[in-house]
């Protein structure tokens, strides 16, 4: 275990790069921040938006069942489970962290400044009505494009912590603990890569700031280490 923690200490310090960076320049979200590059950020972050995180999850299910090194049927159906109970694990410990916490989001302080919106009391509407007035503010706004106001109407939601973050953070973190780096750093390395531009692309479209980035890195990395010590208690992988 001491060998996978400072591994993905070392990781979880350059995932860290980001929110600290934006935080030491002090950086802050605003329609000026958009550009031609904004939608391919937009596209990125759809992998871990619902509903294609499930198809993103799918897709990740089965490539870590085919490269452990001990594909048994017992192995397999318990690094199933193990991975199925971080995913859905880190999701319901977010939502109970956003519900006390109920930061506004940076898009949402936003239009409380330019649409004179109150925040508290956007959030106190149900879903359906809070999309409602998103929709009917930004329905001849220049500076947020089309892609990006239904965007924001689909996650109109609590900011503290970043579920994206989380989410793909713990994939990048899982791979780095339950797969051999050295035998497979190419698809380790691409979903660090991966979690890092989900990052950038959660504070690029005025979803989160960094201190919401920096919960979401630190859960994930708590529940990669204790998927790994389960996966050695389990004798999925090698001690």
């Amino acid at each position: 275990m001491g060998l996978v923690i400072k591994k993905t200490i070392a990781a979880l310090t350059i995932f860290l790069i980001v929110p600290f960076a934006i935080i030491a320049t002090n950086w802050h979200w605003q329609p000026e921040s958009l550009d031609n590059t904004s939608k391919y950020f937009f596209w990125i972050t759809e992998t871990a938006s619902y509903p294609w995180a499930i198809i993103t999850s799918i897709m990740l299910f089965v490539m870590f069942c085919l490269l452990i090194p001990r594909k048994t049927k017992k192995n397999v159906i318990l690094l199933w489970l193990l991975l199925v109970m971080a995913m859905l694990g880190g999701q319901i410990v977010k939502t109970i962290i956003k519900s006390q916490t109920a930061q506004s989001r940076p898009y949402v302080l936003w239009l409380g400044k330019e649409y004179n919106l109150n925040d508290k009391q956007f959030y106190s509407l149900p879903k359906s009505e809070r999309k409602a007035v998103i929709q009917n503010l930004l329905a001849n706004s220049h500076p947020i494009p089309n892609w990006l106001a239904k965007h924001w109407q689909s996650e109109t939601g609590y900011s503290f912590p970043s579920g994206h973050t989380l989410f793909s953070a713990t994939w990048a973190f899982l791979a780095i603990s339950l797969l051999s780096f050295r035998r497979h750093y190419i698809i380790v390395s691409l979903l660090g890569i991966w979690a890092l531009l989900i990052e950038l692309s959660r504070i690029l479209l005025g979803m989160h700031c960094p201190i919401d980035l920096i919960c979401g890195l630190l859960l994930a990395w708590l529940i990669s280490l204790i998927c790994c010590f389960y996966a050695r208690k389990w004798h999925i992988l090698d001690r």
